[in-house]
């Protein structure tokens, strides 16, 4: 990966959850589903990996999410409707309160079926916090691939995101 440094933080394999999520819950339940499945919660397995990339002080990501028999599918699927539905949530995390803006962008050809979208959250600063998501089905998997960045509009590398999604698909053939 060109655009990382070399020795990338490991990959973290994530215990499943109950049915409370891990994360902080948001106003809007369609916005919640949407983040939910994004982060893998209710898959039976989970795998992360965190990406500090050489023009962005700000780590990217990519989240691998197994699900049985045709629950991936099932997902994709909430997902979709959950987008669909939400525009706007507010939230807490370690920095306080914030609102978001959610908006469905073009989606890339990949996999079996992938979405992408963009949540921007206004700072105290005047900035904006920017997020690109591109959610992608291969099979049983759910891999989301997820960058962010201040003042600029953040976007996680197709071409590695292309890459990534032809090796899932190469394991699935085993």
């Amino acid at each position: 990966m060109p655009q990382a440094y070399e020795g990338a933080i490991p990959v973290s394999e994530r215990k499943p959850t109950s049915d409370r999520s891990i994360y902080a819950r948001v106003s809007d339940p369609a916005c919640q589903r949407v983040l939910d499945i994004a982060r893998g919660e209710g898959a039976s397995a989970v795998v992360d990996q965190t990406f500090n990339w050489k023009d962005n002080i700000f780590p990217g990501g990519s989240t691998l999410a197994a699900y049985e028999d045709t629950e991936a599918q099932a997902a994709f699927n909430r997902l979709g409707e959950g987008l669909k539905m939400c525009r706007s949530f507010t939230g807490t995390n370690y920095a306080g309160k914030y609102r978001s803006k959610l908006a469905l962008e073009s989606s890339p050809q990949v996999g079996d079926e992938a979405l992408r979208y963009n949540i921007e959250s206004p700072m105290d600063d005047g900035r904006l916090h920017d997020e690109d998501y591109v959610v992608v089905r291969v099979g049983s998997t759910i891999a989301t691939f997820n960058a962010m960045d201040v003042g600029k509009r953040a976007s996680f590398p197709s071409d590695l995101i292309a890459k990534q999604v032809e090796r899932i698909k190469g394991v699935q053939r085993r």
